[in-house]
């Protein structure tokens, strides 16, 4: 699947790509940024590179497919709304559940215990503190596209709890099934991260 969308991606017209305000030219192909790190797409090997600090890292399947979902297939008409809220309120989208992205356990625990390494990780990928719930940031996914995180510590009654909100409008970048990509790729980076 991964290598399909690659194949996919090197169909396009360079000057259509360049039509999304959130993807500019390079001297290999196109770039663009995801959780504002600088991502780099090569249009002689399909090769897609995440520059994170030195290191390049070769995208693996989650972030391929986030980055050409954007890259390629969002609406030219899409706009953010900067509102934002769970997966299950977005437009569309019927599904029932407490609207998490995702319970995972391991990094609620891990952000509960070491507060400053969150606040430092989500800083290190452009995060901006919101106020929201005990500790909350926003971060670019994409340059034009916003989400936010909300963490709540343990209290008697309820364990740690890592809420994702969305912009309203996101599937208008980018599918539904690729909004659990990107969740998937933000807690992997978040624990890279902490340590």
């Amino acid at each position: 699947m991964r290598q399909d969308a690659v194949d996919r991606f090197l169909t396009y017209e360079v000057e259509n790509l360049l039509k999304n305000p959130g993807v500019t030219s390079w001297e290999k192909g196109v770039q663009t940024t995801f959780f504002s790190l600088p991502v780099h797409l090569d249009r002689t090997t399909g090769s897609i590179v995440l520059i994170d600090g030195e290191k390049e890292i070769e995208c693996d399947f989650s972030p391929t497919l986030s980055i050409l979902d954007y890259v390629c297939d969002r609406k030219s008409s899409a706009i953010a709304a900067n509102v934002f809220c769970p997966v299950t309120s977005l437009p569309g989208v019927f599904v029932g559940g407490s609207g998490l992205v995702m319970k995972n356990g391991a990094l609620e625990a891990r952000i509960e215990k070491d507060p400053a390494a969150f606040q430092k990780a989500c800083e290190s990928l452009g995060g901006v503190a919101t106020g929201a719930g005990d500790m909350g940031y926003r971060l670019h996914i994409f340059p034009d596209l916003c989400m936010e995180l909300k963490f709540y510590f343990a209290d008697e009654d309820f364990p740690p709890q890592l809420t994702f909100l969305w912009d309203k409008n996101i599937l208008q970048f980018v599918r539904y099934e690729t909004v659990y990509y990107i969740a998937g790729c933000l807690c992997r980076l978040l624990k890279e991260r902490m340590g």
